[in-house]
């Protein structure tokens, strides 16, 4: 006998739970440990991304597993269902963005270097841009949750119609009672708020690649000079960005390809659990590779770089000039 959609869709969004909050409790105790002092504003974004990940997971997946057990969704449900898996897609993408622009900001700053220093306004700006974007993203997707509802004729579960079985797909419906909202809010606004950042995450990433292959090729007058612990650091940040730009773009197109599509798919058995991987698959993985930005490699720490204080000569000795 063939598992039912509902069945595998309980399997898959158990799995990304489990993976997901490992992952992310890990990110979480890892990026604490880094922190000795103020915290910057890699570390903020890290855990904002972590916050992200593990609110998508702990609310919209495991309602999913709820309803796939086979209850039936009520309005409630449904409207923190919609709300939480948009909110937190869209925050993911643009925390990302967030990210891949301060590598992307260090990594021009060595390849193109400047007398500025990042100021303590800078780290202030950041904090104060990552607590507008919760608030940008709330309000966003606040209509979103009042013009959804629960079907008022709900698909039974013991009929024969194959889309009786994907509950969520059918019974939690995004009314918007008007065609010109539906049109301009939920057709144009809210594709282009992830679209846009999307196109941009793309683009600077192309440009960290132009960037590092240009990095690769610079010369000290034939002098070779190793990278310090803040370079490697940020040279391996900019390349951790590039791949989970190179992850989180085929899976957030191919879910919107998909969710397009629904009506003429919803009746494969696989759907639904295909849908839960890649709304949910960035949220999973990534949190392995951005544990790996600050994972011991060379002579950098578990933690990034860290100052090295020079050893004081002897009292006796005399220091050269040039020293």
């Amino acid at each position: 006998m063939k598992p039912s959609a509902d069945v595998l869709e309980l399997i898959a969004c158990a799995v990304l739970v489990l993976v997901s909050c490992v992952g992310n409790t890990c990110l979480f105790y890892t990026t604490r440990k880094c922190i000795t002092g103020r915290v910057q504003t890699s570390f903020l974004l890290i855990f904002s991304l972590a916050s992200v990940h593990l609110i998508k997971n702990l609310v919209v997946n495991v309602i999913k597993i709820v309803y796939s057990s086979g209850i039936v969704p009520d309005s409630a449900g449904c409207k923190v269902l919609h709300f939480t898996a948009a909110l937190t897609t869209s925050l993911a993408i643009w925390f990302m963005l967030h990210l891949a622009l301060l590598y992307h900001r260090k990594l021009y700053q060595i390849v193109h270097p400047s007398r500025e220093a990042a100021s303590l306004e800078q780290q202030q700006h950041s904090v104060r841009l990552v607590s507008a974007l919760w608030v940008a993203g709330v309000a966003v997707y606040t209509p979103l949750a009042v013009y959804t509802r629960k079907a008022e004729n709900p698909s039974a579960g013991n009929g024969t119609d194959p889309l009786s079985t994907n509950r969520m797909y059918v019974d939690c419906l995004i009314d918007f009672g008007n065609e010109q909202v539906e049109l301009y809010y939920g057709k144009i606004f809210l594709v282009l708020i992830d679209v846009l950042p999307l196109a941009f995450l793309v683009f600077v990433c192309f440009w960290m690649s132009f960037l590092l292959s240009k990095r690769k090729k610079m010369t000290y007058g034939d002098i070779w000079i190793r990278d310090d612990d803040s370079e490697v650091e940020i040279l391996r940040g900019a390349k951790f960005s590039i791949l989970l730009m190179l992850l989180i773009t085929p899976l957030w197109i191919s879910h919107f390809i998909l969710v397009c599509f629904l009506k003429d798919l919803a009746a494969c058995v696989l759907i639904p659990a295909v849908l839960s991987a890649l709304s949910s698959g960035f949220s999973a993985l990534s949190p392995f590779l951005l544990m790996l930005v600050n994972y011991k490699m060379k002579l950098v720490s578990f933690c990034g770089a860290k100052e090295v204080k020079p050893t004081p000569p002897p009292a006796n000795v005399v220091l050269s000039p040039y020293a």
